[in-house]
This record gives C-alpha cells, structure tokens and sequence, in this order.
C-alpha cells in the first residue's frame, strides 16, 4: 500500500510536467493555465522548503509551516492581484488559513505514515 500512494504522488507529480506543456502548446495560456503554471512554480517552492525538515533544529516544523503558509498567501495575493486588480488580503488570509492548515495536516499525516524511511527518521529526530 505504502508504494502504491507514493507511486500515485509521483505519477501525478511527472504526470502534471509533462502534461502542462503539452496543454499549452495545444490551446494556449488562458487562465486556467495561468493557475496550473503559478501553482506549479509554488510546488517547487514547496519542495524546495523541505530542506528546512532536514535541519537539525526543534523550529524546523514551524519553520517549515510558516514558510509553506508565507509562500501559498504571496502566491494566492498575487493572483488575485493580477486577475481581478485589487486585493482583499482579510478575505484571502481568511479563506487560505484553515484550508491550508487542512492540506498541511493530511500531508502531514501521509509522509508520517507512508513517506520515505529517510522522512520517517528525520521526524523521529
């Protein structure tokens, strides 16, 4: 079971890189590519803010918590920026923090229980 949800995050993790591209070529960037694009580029993010699990530290989880949260608000801000010319940062900071919290934790829960043993042992530390 283990294997088979972590090759499912990978297939669709490839699967969105090669995809994307292709969309793009066929139709065009229209908005929704916009969004596939911006939230790619915050997925890098994402995974590049991983290292900060690798420290040797007892903040690294808040760390790790505050920088996904600062770099899903700025992208969330941005966009909506960029798509309706203003921003409503209560409204957005209101709307992103419990689903973010949300995702976080079942995310959370998944590279507990079904990550790698290298996160496994790095969460025990």
């Amino acid at each position: 079971m283990k294997n088979t949800l972590r090759n499912i995050f990978l297939a669709i993790g490839f699967g969105t890189l090669i995809f994307t591209p292709m969309i793009i070529f066929d139709n065009g960037i229209d908005d929704t590519m916009k969004s596939v694009i911006i939230w790619l580029a915050a997925s890098i993010l994402y995974g590049a803010s991983f290292s900060i699990l690798k420290m040797k530290t007892i903040f690294r989880y808040p760390l790790h918590i505050i920088a996904c949260f600062a770099i899903t608000l700025a992208v969330r801000t941005g966009y909506s920026y960029f798509m309706n010319g203003e921003i409503h940062f209560k409204k957005l900071f209101l709307v992103t923090l419990p689903i973010f919290i949300a995702v976080y934790v079942l995310l959370f829960l998944y590279m507990k229980y079904f990550g790698s043993s290298d996160t496994q042992k790095n969460a025990e530390e």
